[in-house]
């Protein structure tokens, strides 16, 4: 442990963290018994090949990459030989990490995870659906504390799963939350919608280390903790991080947290994603210009034509003596009334078309 700190701080300094190098999709083979154990200079090693593949994502992402790479260090330092060489071949930032930590490779999260990768799948957008379609809400008045352990003095403590409760909560005293700091306590004060109405939730999350290091997870109720958002920590640093997690719908409490040594934890709830609300649609009708439609005429066009950005959905023309239609062509931005004109006298008519768009800037 103490002889792999300086080399990651030595990577960062030299800029070994901003090579890029090519991740390889697939699962790694399990090694043989007599390839299990591994030098400090092995781990090195497979430690500076996940420096330089997944820096510049935490670079991107806004996090510090020497604070990073140290923490890192630290869990390459101490994880399982087989897993240890996995790591390195896992698609995404959380799927490696979750490997690093002891997830077996042919765990269905990871599996998965896996072949969507391989697959270029990255999800379904699907108008009307209720977990692709959807839209973010910022709480209108701030943040919304949650849960908070050192209120309640009740550390999280080591692999033990905790549910937080989010929506449809008079009070969040009995999770050592309380609410915004205007409004007071109780999701109705923090602006959050009722039970089942979100998809998920945007969080804030602050983990108070109590001594050791690790990892905390905040997840999906009624999921593995496996496939939750994950904050490391040291004995010595706290640590946040700002994440999205998908809440249970069907569940009493929306979200759970784990931990792999005791830690204080804080949980902030800042917006969330649910299914758009339905609005109708702007819309207005058009009239074209007044034209002679001349007598006993079959078949004589009056136009209209919709603002920019308007759809047509409807065509006729305005009453006239003896003026009906015969025939109508509509498209997108407009369209034209074929006319027929019983009369013996000509006709002044015009036509009009109605044009509907989406409300919105």
């Amino acid at each position: 442990m103490k002889r792999l700190a300086p080399i990651f701080l030595l990577l960062v300094a030299a800029g070994a963290a901003d090579a890029g190098e090519k991740r390889v999709f697939g699962a790694a083979s399990t090694p043989s018994s007599s390839a299990l154990r591994l030098s400090p200079q092995q781990r090195a090693e497979i430690a500076r090949s996940l420096v330089r593949i997944w820096a510049p994502d935490v670079r991107k992402s806004g996090g510090n990459v020497q604070e990073w790479a140290v923490k890192l260090g630290r869990f390459v330092g101490t994880a399982d030989p087989a897993n240890l060489r996995q790591a390195i071949d896992m698609p995404t930032y959380t799927t490696m990490m979750d490997v690093l930590l002891g997830q077996p490779v042919a765990s269905k999260s990871v599996q998965k995870a896996l072949a969507q990768a391989q697959a270029g799948d990255v999800g379904i957008e699907t108008i009307g659906s209720a977990i692709a379609d959807t839209t973010y809400t910022p709480l209108p008045n701030g943040r919304c504390r949650v849960a908070d352990s050192r209120v309640i003095a009740s550390p999280l403590a080591a692999g033990v799963t905790r549910a937080i409760d989010v929506e449809s909560v008079g009070s969040y005293a009995s999770q050592g939350g309380n609410g915004t700091f205007a409004n007071g306590d109780g999701s109705t004060n923090c602006g959050l919608p009722g039970a089942g109405a979100s998809t998920a939730l945007a969080v804030s999350v602050t983990v108070l280390s109590t001594g050791s290091e690790g990892f905390f997870k905040i997840f999906e109720n009624g999921k593995p903790f496996q496939t939750g958002s994950t904050v490391y920590y040291t004995g010595a640093v706290s640590a946040s991080n700002d994440v999205i997690v998908t809440t249970c719908q069907s569940c009493a409490n929306e979200l759970s947290i784990y931990a792999s040594s005791s830690v204080n934890y804080v949980v902030d709830v800042v917006g969330y994603f649910a299914p758009p609300v339905a609005t109708a649609l702007q819309c207005t009708r058009q009239f074209g210009s007044f034209v002679n439609v001349p007598a006993n005429t079959y078949g004589f066009g009056v136009s209209a034509v919709c603002p920019t950005g308007y759809t047509a959905t409807g065509l006729g023309i305005e009453a006239a003596a003896n003026v009906v239609m015969a025939d109508s062509s509509l498209n997108n931005s407009g369209g034209t009334v074929f006319t027929y004109n019983l009369g013996a006298t000509a006709q002044s008519t015009r036509a009009w078309v109605q044009c509907c768009r989406v409300p919105g800037r």
